[in-house]
């Protein structure tokens, strides 16, 4: 599995960022490889975020995110947020 982690900060409209954010995860919902999204707002800053995108290999993203049409979308985004965007690795994982 490939986890990439992205922390934005939102210098931009916030509801804006958020439906962007959103119609970016739907996109790649249907791409080859994706297994889920989730967005995080930072509970102390409401400019902060926080997503993490999981996908069955590095190769899948990679497709994913060269694609004109994710190009398109996430320039929109950039508009609005500063991104800090890395791939990450599950060193440990605890459960119930």
């Amino acid at each position: 599995m490939y986890t990439f982690i992205n922390r934005f900060t939102v210098t931009g409209d916030v509801a804006e960022f958020e439906t962007l954010v959103g119609e970016i995860s739907e996109f790649m919902s249907g791409r080859p490889g994706f297994r889920s999204h989730r967005l995080y707002r930072c509970a102390t800053d409401a400019s902060v975020y926080v997503e993490t995108a999981e996908w069955d290999d590095a190769a899948s993203h990679r497709a994913a995110t060269g694609s004109p049409e994710f190009r398109a979308r996430v320039g929109k985004v950039m508009s609005l947020a500063k991104a800090e965007p890395a791939p990450f690795d599950l060193l440990a994982q605890h459960g119930a």
